[in-house]
């Protein structure tokens, strides 16, 4: 069984995008190709991924899904953003915590 420890990324719980609230997250990649993604939760919940630093409106998305604004819908964007971090670190590499951004 899979629990919060086992996860790349906390987010917040589905009460918070049921309200509308929008939220975004990344892991830093060593050559400035970060993970990131964002949730915005409208009639659906809208994931989009992209591998850059610069900000999401500067940024060519990789990947995009679509969930039902439910609490099931909910964990299974959370679950697909995680299968997508997996996805990116078959490519990258994370950059260590102890270096500093532009290190």
């Amino acid at each position: 069984m899979e629990t919060n420890k086992d996860k790349a990324f906390k987010i917040p719980e589905f009460e918070y995008f049921n309200m509308g609230g929008k939220y975004s997250g990344c892991k830093r990649g060593m050559n400035l190709d970060d993970f990131n993604f964002r949730i915005t939760p409208k009639e659906e919940i809208t994931v989009q991924i992209w591998y850059d630093i610069k900000c999401f409106d500067l940024s060519e998305k990789v990947a995009e899904a679509e969930f039902e604004l439910t609490r099931d819908g909910y964990h299974e964007a959370c679950d697909w953003i995680e299968e997508q971090f997996k996805i990116w670190l078959k490519d990258h590499k994370l950059r260590s915590n102890d270096l500093g951004y532009f290190a």
